[in-house]
C-alpha cells in the first residue's frame, strides 16, 4: 500500500460508477435518518450475542493475537455462499442487519460477488486495535464499510481510526508504528459511515480513560469482490434479497 491516500468527506452516499476505489476512504456523516440510526443501535445492543472473540493475528510471528475485543458475527461468506451465524443471531434478529446491507448496496449501486463478513465490534478502555487489512493485496474489487452506531460520543473519548502505509509487525511497538507509518486519521462520530479500499492497513483506537465505562461500537461489512449494478437493473431484479 503506497502513501497516496485520499480521505473524502461527503454529506450523502453516491452510486459507484468507477471501481476499484484504490487508496480511497469515503466518509459519509449522518448516514441514516435518526429513527433508523437508533433502531440499528437498539437491535445491535440487544440482539447480538457478544463474546470476546474478535481477534486479529495478521503478521504476528508468535501466533498470538494482535488484539482481542468484543464482537459478534452476523453473516459469513464461504465458497461463494453466505451463511448466517446462528450462534449469534436468529433469523428474526438478523432482519435489521440484512436491511442495513441492502440499504448500503442500494445507495452505492452494487451487489456482492464474493461476500466476506458482516458483524459488530465493541472496544472498551485498553482494547486498541492493531493494524490490519481486510483482504489480500490482489483483491482489486474488494470493498469495506464501517458504520459507527453509537448514539452519543464525546470527542474527548477518542476511538479514532488510524490509517497506515503498512501493517504492524508483531505485538509490540504500537507507538513507534504510529509515529513511523500513520498516514491518516478519522474521528469516531456517531452515525458515520466509512467506505474504503479494504487493502488499506488500519486500526481503531480504544476509548480513552475518560470513557472507561463506555464502548466504541461499529458494524463491519466487507467483501472480496463486488459487481456494479445500474439503477434500472437493480430495481428490476427479481430477487432483491440476494444481496445477503
Amino acid at each position: 500500500m503506497n502513501k497516496d491516500l485520499e480521505i473524502i468527506y461527503l454529506d450523502r452516499p453516491f452510486r459507484l460508477k468507477e471501481f476499484p476505489i484504490k487508496n480511497k476512504v469515503y466518509v459519509i456523516d449522518d448516514y441514516l435518518e435518526t429513527s433508523l440510526h437508533h433502531w440499528i443501535n437498539d437491535k445491535c445492543t440487544n440482539s447480538a450475542i457478544w463474546s470476546k472473540t474478535n481477534s486479529v493475528r495478521g503478521h504476528s510471528k508468535t501466533g498470538l493475537p494482535h488484539h482481542s475485543f468484543w464482537g459478534s458475527s452476523f453473516f459469513i461468506g464461504r465458497n461463494g455462499n453466505v451463511k448466517r451465524d446462528d450462534n449469534c443471531v436468529s433469523e428474526l434478529q438478523s432482519i435489521p442487519f440484512r436491511w442495513l446491507n441492502r440499504r448500503i448496496c442500494t445507495d452505492f449501486g452494487f451487489k456482492w460477488k464474493r461476500f466476506q463478513y458482516m458483524g459488530v465490534n465493541s472496544q472498551t478502555y485498553g482494547q486498541h486495535g492493531t493494524t490490519h487489512s481486510d483482504c489480500k493485496e490482489e483483491d482489486d474489487w474488494n470493498i469495506s464499510f464501517l458504520y459507527y452506531y453509537n448514539t452519543y460520543w464525546n470527542p474527548a473519548w477518542g476511538g479514532d481510526l488510524r490509517i497506515y502505509d503498512e501493517p504492524q509487525q508483531g505485538l509490540d511497538g504500537r507507538d513507534e508504528h504510529i509515529e513511523n507509518h500513520q498516514i491518516g486519521n478519522i474521528k469516531f462520530v456517531p452515525n458515520r459511515l466509512l467506505m474504503f479500499d479494504g487493502r488499506i492497513p488500519h486500526g481503531a483506537d480504544a476509548p480513552t480513560e475518560r470513557a472507561r465505562y463506555m464502548d466504541r461500537r461499529s458494524i463491519v461489512l466487507r467483501g472480496d469482490e463486488i459487481e456494479l449494478v445500474n439503477k434500472e437493473d437493480f430495481y428490476n431484479a427479481n430477487d432483491r434479497f440476494h444481496y445477503i
